[in-house]
């Protein structure tokens, strides 16, 4: 399998293969090391790269962003903590650009929805629908990562979920019916491509109106914004 250089994410791990599939594309993988990620292919070698893993460290956990220096915080579930606005990166070891990056801008809690295409009122099925700000970017280099012709990291609802605060349980199926039928405006783009950056709207079906968002594809400890 072709993977990329060693990254290190703000969060420790254990070793373990990540997949990631989407219709239609390639997706990047966050290939789990001991206390790190790496990018890795999701569509091959799957034998293989879970051996290589269990083998060695991938990673070393990053104690600071490679940013700004600022210290980083993870709680019990392995989510890193951020405050709104603040972004989540994956960044390859020795350099301080990230190679992807997502970002939590804001959340409005909706008792209700206008459903798509008909102008009536829908009710969430969990009990509170959010309204979420997302942006997201990943790097031209990611490319690289993969052998497929295209890679991508997912944004749509079936990749996020919620808790009621920090260290708590995460919720996840925040992806029903009612949360796609909703008319959304400026709606986010399902994936972000390599060397792309977007940003739009994306609407959860949760059954907390307070909280932390959490972005995780593979349930495994991701990135986290109280709301």
């Amino acid at each position: 399998m072709k993977t990329s250089q060693k990254s290190a994410i703000e969060r420790p791990g254990r070793p373990r293969n990540q997949k990631v599939l989407l219709a239609g594309a390639t997706v990047l993988a966050l290939t789990l090391g001991a206390g790190g990620l790496v990018l890795a292919n999701s569509l091959g070698a799957q034998a293989e790269s879970t051996t290589k893993a269990s083998q060695k460290q991938l990673a070393d956990v990053a104690r600071t962003d490679a940013q700004t220096g600022e210290k980083v915080y993870v709680d019990a579930q392995a989510q890193v903590i951020k405050s709104l606005g603040e972004a989540g990166k994956l960044t390859v070891e020795g350099q301080k650009k990230p190679s992807f990056e997502i970002t939590v801008h804001s959340v409005k809690t909706l008792d209700s929805c206008t459903l798509r295409g008909f102008g009536e009122k829908i009710t969430p099925e969990n009990g509170h629908f959010l309204l979420v700000d997302v942006s997201a970017s990943l790097a031209a280099s990611a490319a690289n990562a993969v052998e497929e012709e295209i890679a991508l990291m997912p944004l749509d609802a079936s990749v996020f979920g919620v808790s009621t605060g920090e260290n708590q349980k995460v919720a996840y199926q925040l992806d029903t019916v009612a949360s796609y039928s909703c008319e959304v405006e400026n709606a986010a783009d399902i994936a972000v491509g390599a060397g792309d950056e977007v940003r739009g709207m994306l609407m959860l079906d949760a059954p907390y109106d307070s909280g932390q968002i959490v972005y995780d594809p593979e349930k495994t400890g991701g990135w986290t914004w109280g709301y």
